[in-house]
């Protein structure tokens, strides 16, 4: 009897052990961002239309920003939580020739692209 208690007690230990590695793991996944953003011009080349891709972690709302050089706001969007994946077009031809910046948040995570516009070109 002695023995299949042992048994029995080992098995309990190792499933709790195997439980507790796992949501650790969850844990540690969920802490780490998968925050993506690229960058194409749509159509052809010197279209000013800059396309934008962005993948993120579900859970966690994300937020897109469009600023000139002097830090003003041109365009922002917040996505929900439940959005992995997002495409946004900017249309880059009305505004005048110089320095631009797209600034994804997320959760504790910042990227910042910037963007050169010049009188006919697009650079990233």
């Amino acid at each position: 009897m002695k023995k299949i208690t042992s048994i029995i007690a080992i098995a309990l230990l190792a499933s709790t052990v195997a439980f507790n590695a796992n949501a650790d793991d969850k844990k540690i996944e969920y802490k780490s961002s998968n925050l993506k953003v690229g960058m194409y011009e749509a159509g052809y080349t010197n279209s000013m239309k800059l396309n934008m891709n962005l993948t993120k972690d579900k859970g966690v709302s994300a937020t897109i920003k469009l600023m000139d050089a002097d830090g003003s706001t041109l365009h922002e969007e917040t996505l929900g939580k439940k959005v992995g994946s997002y495409k946004l077009c900017f249309d880059m031809s009305n505004v005048k020739a110089g320095k631009y910046y797209v600034e994804v948040k997320n959760g504790d995570r910042i990227i910042t692209k910037e963007i050169v516009k010049g009188i006919q070109t697009l650079s990233y």
